[in-house]
C-alpha cells in the first residue's frame, strides 16, 4: 500500500531538510477473453448483497479447493480480516497499530467485523467453528482427511460489516472499496496451514483459483471489480446484481458508487479500464498515460500480463486509507493532498503517477508472482518499488517526482531519504518484524536502492533476464528469496552474496569516501563492511582522466599518478551506480577548492532551504 509510505517519504523531507456519468457494464463481448491457463487450488463462487444504508454485507459463498500438496488436509483454516477492526484494542492489528494506521484512524462510530453464520460441506454434513487468535482467523475440522489429489467443498454464509474507510477497505459516504470481506482459506502447505492472525504491517497470501461472484445493491451504484463483468439484471425492487468472473487469481476485490464515470483504453489487446469521480476528471489522461507505459514496459521488461482487463479505481478526497493498493485485475489509485495547500495536483508533482504505476506493477509482483507478503514482504514490495523507479526514470525524466519551489526530486532520491534514517535494517523478516517506519525502510526504500544497485553491478541486459527468468519460472506460483537467489546466480553467472547475505538477510552499510587528493596520488576509503566493486574517476589538470575499477575488499586504497600531470579531482562513483552509499557528499574531492563551484553547491542549499521554510510556515 504505497500512498501513506509517500506520505512518510515528504514528512521525512521537510523534516531532514528545514467523461460522462455511465451504466453498469454489459456482459463481454467477443472475442471470448483470454484468460492464463492456470489449476485452480482454491476457487469461490460469491453471493452477495450490499446494504449501503447500514453499510452490511450479507453473503453466501462455496470454497472449492483442490489438495496440491503430498500430505493430507485433515482441517480447514479461514481469514476473518475485518474481524481486526472490531474496536481500537482487542485485535492484533489495532494492538500494533495504535491509535492510527499509517496516518488514518478506526472510527468508534463505524468499526467492522465479519460473522460465519453458518458452515458445512457440499453434501450438507454441519461443522463446527472455532475463533482463533483474536478472531481474525477460525478453525473447523474436517470429519475426514482430505488425501493428495482430493477436494473439499465449504458452503457458508456471512455477515461482513464494513467500517469507514480504515486499512484498505471500507465505505466513505456512498463510496465504497470492498477488500478482504469475505471469509477465505489460508494457503495448506506440507506442514499445514500457512495463515496469520492479521498484523498491521503484513498484507495477504492466497492460492490462485476461478471467481464467479454476484453482487446485488441497488441501481445508482456503478461497480468496479476484480475480473470481467458478465451479466447485470435488474431485480425489480430497484436493486441490480452484477456478475463478474476472474480465473488465475488470488483474490476478490471491488468498488462501488453511484458517482463513478468510466474511459476505457485498449493496450496491448488489455482492456484498461478507469472509474474515476467527476472532481477529479483532471487525473484521467495522467493516469491512463501512467498505466500504459507501465502494461508496456513491465510487459516488455517481465513479461506479458496475463488478464483480459486491468481496472483503476479512482478514491475520493477523504477516502485516502483506500487508495494506493492492489489486487488482481485491480488497483486503487488516487493520492490525497495531505498538505491542504493544493500543490499534489500533479504540476509540481507525479506522485499520482508513482502510485498508479507502483500499483500496477503489483500486477507482476503479488498478482501473477504471488509472495507470502506475510512472511517475505520485501519480496513484492521490493521488486515493485525497483520496477516503479526504472519506469519513473524511463518514460518521465529527471526530477520525476517532486517540483516544488527549490526542490527538485525523482524517485529515487526520495526514497533514499528513507534509507538514509536507518540504513541498517535487514530487508528479510516477517512484516510484523518490523515497527512502522522500519517497515517503510525494509520492504520500499531498501529494497529499491539495493535491486538497483544490483542491475547497476550487473548490468541492465543481465539483470532484466533474471527478472523475466524469474517471472518465467514462477508465474502462478508462492516462490521464495531463495528461489531469487538461485535464479540470479544461475543467471548471473557468479555468487551474489554481497546482496543476498550481506543487505537481503544482512545488516552490513557502505559508504565510499575519497579521503585524500595530493598531487600525484588519491587516497579512497570503505567505511561500512559491505563491500561492492566500483569505479573510480581521476581527472589531471590537463583535462584528461583515468577510470579505475576498485574492488572495495580493502578499507583503504592509494593510487598513485607519479608519470601524469597534477591531479585535479577524484570521483568515487561517478556515475552514482551505488544506490545504497551512505553519503554520496563524500565521493569525490579536489586538490584544490573550486571557489565558484562551492559557492553554487551551497547557494542551491540555502534556496532549498529558504523554499521549504516559506512553505511550512504556510502550513
Amino acid at each position: 500500500m504505497l500512498r501513506s509510505i509517500i506520505i512518510i517519504s515528504l514528512l521525512t523531507l521537510c523534516l531532514s531538510a528545514c467523461g460522462a456519468p455511465v451504466r453498469q457494464p454489459e456482459s463481454a463481448t467477443q472475442p471470448a477473453p483470454k484468460w492464463p491457463d492456470v489449476a485452480p487450488v482454491a476457487s469461490y463462487d460469491i453471493q452477495v448483497t450490499l446494504d449501503d444504508e447500514n453499510k452490511t454485507l450479507t453473503g453466501q459463498e462455496r470454497i472449492t479447493y483442490v489438495n496440491t500438496s503430498k500430505t493430507p488436509i485433515t482441517d480447514a483454516v479461514l481469514h476473518l480480516y475485518l474481524n481486526a477492526f472490531r474496536d481500537d484494542h482487542s485485535s492484533v492489528f489495532m494492538q500494533e497499530a495504535g491509535p492510527n494506521h499509517r496516518g488514518f484512524s478506526l472510527s468508534a462510530e463505524y468499526p467492522g467485523s465479519i460473522k460465519i453464520t453458518d458452515i458445512h460441506l457440499a453434501d450438507g454434513t454441519p461443522l463446527s467453528l472455532e475463533l482463533i487468535e483474536d478472531e481474525t482467523l477460525a478453525h473447523a475440522q474436517l470429519p475426514t482427511p482430505i488425501a493428495p489429489g482430493e477436494t473439499f467443498t465449504l458452503d457458508i454464509e456471512f455477515e461482513s460489516q464494513l467500517p469507514q474507510v480504515f486499512a484498505r477497505t471500507g465505505f466513505y459516504e456512498d463510496f465504497f472499496m470492498v477488500g478482504q470481506w469475505f471469509p477465505k482459506l489460508g494457503v495448506w502447505q506440507e506442514d499445514g496451514w500457512n495463515a496469520y492472525p492479521f498484523h498491521a504491517n503484513s498484507e495477504f497470501f492466497a492460492d490462485f483459483g476461478n471467481y464467479d461472484v454476484r453482487i446485488t445493491l441497488p441501481e445508482k451504484y456503478v461497480t468496479a471489480a476484480t475480473g470481467l463483468p458478465i451479466s447485470t439484471e435488474a431485480n425489480g425492487d430497484g436493486t441490480q446484481t452484477v456478475q463478474y468472473q476472474a480465473k488465475g487469481v488470488i483474490d476478490f476485490a471491488w468498488s462501488a458508487s453511484p458517482n463513478f464515470k468510466q474511459v476505457t483504453r485498449n493496450v496491448d489487446g488489455i482492456e484498461v479500464v478507469y472509474v474515476y469521480l467527476p472532481e477529479h476528471e483532471f487525473t484521467v489522461d495522467r493516469v491512463l498515460y501512467a498505466a500504459e507505459a507501465s502494461i508496456t514496459n513491465f510487459g516488455d521488461w517481465y513479461g506479458a500480463y496475463p488478464y483480459p482487463r486491468l481496472t483503476i479505481v479512482d478514491v475520493p478526497d477523504g477516502a485516502g486509507g483506500a487508495g494506493g493498493m492492489e489486487y488482481p485485475m485491480l488497483i486503487a489509485a488516487g493520492l490525497e493532498d495531505f498538505t491542504g495547500l493544493g500543490i499534489m495536483n500533479g504540476q509540481f508533482d507525479r506522485l499520482l503517477e508513482v502510485v498508479t504505476v507502483h500499483e500496477i506493477g503489483h500486477e507482476w509482483w503479488y498478482a501473477v508472482v504471488a509472495f507470502n507478503e506475510a512472511e517475505e514482504p520485501w519480496l513484492d514490495e521490493g521488486f515493485t518499488d525497483y520496477s516503479t523507479m526504472r519506469l519513473m526514470n524511463e518514460v518521465y525524466g529527471p526530477n520525476n517526482a517532486i517540483q516544488l519551489g527549490g526542490i527538485r526530486m525523482d524517485y529515487t532520491e526520495l526514497r533514499r531519504m528513507d534509507y538514509l534514517s536507518s540504513p541498517s535494517v535487514s530487508m528479510y523478516g516477517k512484516a510484523w518484524d518490523f515497527g512502522e517506519l522500519e517497515y517503510g525502510i525494509a520492504t520500499y526504500s531498501k529494497p529499491m536502492l539495493s535491486l538497483g544497485t544490483l542491475e547497476n553491478v550487473l548490468g541492465e541486459e543481465t539483470m532484466l533476464k533474471i527478472m523475466s527468468t524469474f517471472f518465467e519460472r514462477y508465474k502462478f506460483a508462492h516462490p521464495t528469496t531463495e528461489d531469487f537467489r538461485a535464479v540470479a546466480e544461475e543467471v548471473a553467472g557468479q555468487k551474489l552474496d554481497w546482496f543476498f547475505e550481506d543487505m537481503v538477510y544482512g545488516d552490513k552499510v557502505l559508504n565510499y569516501a575519497v579521503t585524500k587528493v595530493d598531487e600525484h596520488s588519491i587516497t579512497v576509503q570503505r567505511q561500512g563492511q559491505l563491500v561492492i566493486p566500483t569505479e573510480i574517476q581521476v581527472t589531471f589538470d590537463d583535462g584528461s582522466t583515468v577510470l579505475e575499477q576498485w574492488d572495495g575488499v580493502e578499507a583503504n586504497a592509494t593510487f598513485e599518478y607519479p608519470d601524469r600531470p597534477s591531479i585535479r579531482q577524484a570521483v568515487i562513483d561517478p556515475n552514482r551506480e551505488i544506490l545504497v552509499d551512505l553519503q554520496w557528499s563524500d565521493n569525490g574531492m579536489s586538490r584544490r577548492m573550486d571557489v565558484l563551484s562551492w559557492l553554487a553547491v551551497n547557494v542551491r542549499i540555502l534556496y532549498q532551504i529558504q523554499n521549504l521554510m516559506l512553505g511550512q510556515g504556510g502550513l
